[in-house]
């Protein structure tokens, strides 16, 4: 883990139009970077989903199929620690040791004007209770003559199964402030949007709110810690896109989005083109980001001048959940059931196979079986027909095992002797 240079990563924001930012009173303190952060971070690192301890000290590979044509897309993981990511046209839910608990291909949803939009869920997060999962479809298209909002869509569903969308908006990148609450964002005009189950988005604050409309840019990928005190947003464009600080005042979590206050723009960091998705360790105390560096860690500080930066290697995308980094043994994957060929008579030979399994088994072993009970010593892949098996039903029990993995046997449909 590198720490990075203060001084190359914070700046203030100077020069400009609008409030002052303030640089004395901060949402954390550079001193609780002592102590690391609890929780489990889930990323991106090439086309797969890893998980590391909040503090970077352990990487953990969870799946071996992304790739550069299928990869997996924006990963989150609940309080509970079950992962939900996208994967071509699905939402994947998964364990942490890569187990997968369902796959779901949403349908199409309609943006502002009733325009169709499909494709693979890009922005997906599932909710800290693990029930519901949010994401977002892209479409740049509008109907000719039509004046929509044609960005995205976002939808939820329940997480065991494809249901509604119970919630949607006409915005993207989703983030969930409760078990009951978005935060999505749009683009001019409608930036930080809070959005209850069974209510339409109800705008919050904007750039402009802040900077003034001369001076204003784009705001999105933003997170709200979890006591709701404190948000982190990337602002602007290209590489000029920065980490933006702010104290909040009232609460987003379960506030009216009209009755709160414009938030506080504390500190900003340096300019990076690469930065992208933001989120709070569970105590509020650390956020993770990734830029052109990897993995970030950034631990607010009072001073803003007593921020301090750690980089954790290579990575995008990154959430941070409440959840222990405990993905246990990982578990085999049945393609196919053993099958037995030959000619089920006394005399002849039973050859059994072992199925297909993924990852390869490093080990496998036969067991054959009389009317579901072991035949002693018949534990080879060949099984002679004996004349006491006539008449019985003849199967065999399969079991792989491989270093890291949970032990697995399964049977295979039996065969009765002539």
């Amino acid at each position: 883990m590198r720490t990075r240079s203060v001084r190359a990563m914070l700046a203030l924001i100077l020069g400009v139009a609008g409030p002052v930012l303030v640089d004395t009173v901060g949402v954390g303190s550079a001193a609780n970077a002592a102590a690391p952060p609890g929780g489990t971070i889930v990323f991106l690192d090439g086309h797969d989903i890893w998980l590391t301890n909040g503090d970077g000290s352990r990487r953990y590979r969870v799946t071996y199929d992304g790739t550069a044509a299928s990869p997996y897309l924006s990963p989150s993981m609940s309080d509970g620690g079950v992962i939900a990511a996208g994967k071509g046209p699905f939402l994947v839910r998964m364990k942490q040791n890569g187990t997968v608990l369902n796959r779901m291909d949403p349908k199409p949803m309609t943006n502002s004007v009733g325009h169709p939009v499909d494709g693979p869920p890009v922005n997906v997060a599932i909710s800290p209770d693990g029930t519901k999962i949010a994401y977002t479809m892209i479409g740049y298209g509008c109907p000719i003559g039509t004046d929509c909002m044609a960005r995205g869509v976002t939808g939820v569903t329940s997480a065991t199964r494809l249901t509604g969308p119970t919630m949607r908006s006409y915005y993207w990148e989703p983030s969930w402030l409760s078990n009951t609450r978005l935060m999505v964002h749009g683009g001019y005009g409608s930036h930080i949007s809070l959005q209850d189950a069974g209510s339409s988005a109800a705008h919050w604050f904007d750039d402009s709110d802040v900077f003034g409309d001369l001076d204003s840019t784009d705001l999105g990928d933003a997170a709200v810690s979890r006591d709701g005190r404190a948000l982190v947003a990337v602002r602007g464009y290209g590489p000029d896109k920065h980490l933006i600080n702010y104290r909040v005042t009232g609460d987003p979590r379960t506030g009216s989005p009209a009755a709160l206050a414009t938030p506080t723009a504390l500190c900003v960091s340096g300019t990076d083109a690469d930065l992208g998705e933001t989120s709070w360790s569970p105590d509020g105390r650390a956020v993770v980001t990734a830029d052109s560096s990897g993995l970030v860690l950034m631990y607010p500080g009072q001073p803003c001048s007593a921020t301090t930066y750690d980089v954790l290697g290579a990575g995008s995308e990154p959430h941070w959940s409440a959840a222990r980094l405990s993905p246990g043994a990982r578990q085999f994957a049945l393609g196919s059931r053993p099958k037995i060929s030959g000619t089920a008579k006394v005399g002849r030979k039973l050859t059994a196979s072992s199925g297909r399994w993924s990852p390869a088994p490093g080990a496998v072993k036969y067991r054959w079986l009389r009317n579901g009970k072991s035949i002693a010593g018949a534990t080879k892949r060949i099984l002679v027909v004996k004349g006491r098996d006539r008449g019985k039903r003849i199967s065999v029990r399969v079991t792989v095992t491989k270093s890291g993995y949970q032990t697995r046997s399964v049977t295979s449909p039996a065969k009765r002797v002539r």
